[in-house]
């Protein structure tokens, strides 16, 4: 029996599609979504989330949040939610090494941006790295397109307000819905389920530092 690569101490017993070889039981549910950049296909990945969706653990701070909300919020604001949401799902699509944590500190910098805004001030709070501003860029876009005034149109303009209340919504739901490990896409992939699609492979097995 083979060692497994990523110890070299123990035997390779589960094969892990993102390096294509037999990995220990040790290394994959230690390095998973860690070290290891796992594919949302991977057998091992969705036994682990359906544990620890019968087993969550919440940070204390989002639970407190979570109370806070009920439904009326969510059917106030659905149909905004879902048109966010699919340009969340269209731009994971795009972007293979797009995580969870991305869609987090994207959601808190359009937060910031906005919070800016309803203080009188425009000043756009930029993430740093490609991956995000990519995000960032489409979702600011789909709110620019949202807050504009139009006299003829069923709907009314979303306020900034009301922007701000649907990302501190989105960004609970996303906290809810992943994990603490850097390359979780729990919650990317709970929404390409929702909208029946088929999340992208990852652009490469390797494992990433």
């Amino acid at each position: 029996m083979a060692i497994c690569p990523l110890c070299s101490d123990r035997h390779g017993k589960r094969y892990c599609p993102a390096v294509a070889e037999q990995i220990c039981a040790v290394c994959c549910g230690t390095k998973r979504e860690i070290e290891i950049d796992c594919p949302s296909s991977c057998s091992y990945l969705k036994a682990s989330r359906s544990y620890e969706s019968e087993k969550p653990v919440l940070d204390p701070q989002v639970a407190s949040k979570a109370r806070n909300y009920d439904e009326s919020i969510i059917e106030r604001y659905h149909t905004i939610l879902d048109v966010l949401t699919g340009s969340v799902v269209e731009e994971r699509m795009s972007s293979s090494w797009l995580v969870d944590h991305d869609v987090i500190e994207v959601f808190k910098s359009l937060n910031a941006t906005m919070k800016t805004l309803s203080s009188g001030i425009y000043y756009e709070s930029l993430p740093e790295t490609p991956v995000r501003l990519s995000l960032f860029r489409r979702l600011k876009s789909v709110f620019d397109e949202l807050m504009k005034p139009d006299p003829g149109a069923v709907r009314n303009a979303l306020k900034v307000t009301e922007a701000i209340e649907v990302l501190d919504l989105l960004t609970l739901m996303a906290l809810m819905n992943s994990s603490v490990r850097p390359k979780s896409r729990r919650y990317l992939d709970s929404l390409a389920e929702n909208f029946g699609v088929v999340p992208p492979a990852q652009s490469s097995g390797i494992i990433l530092p």
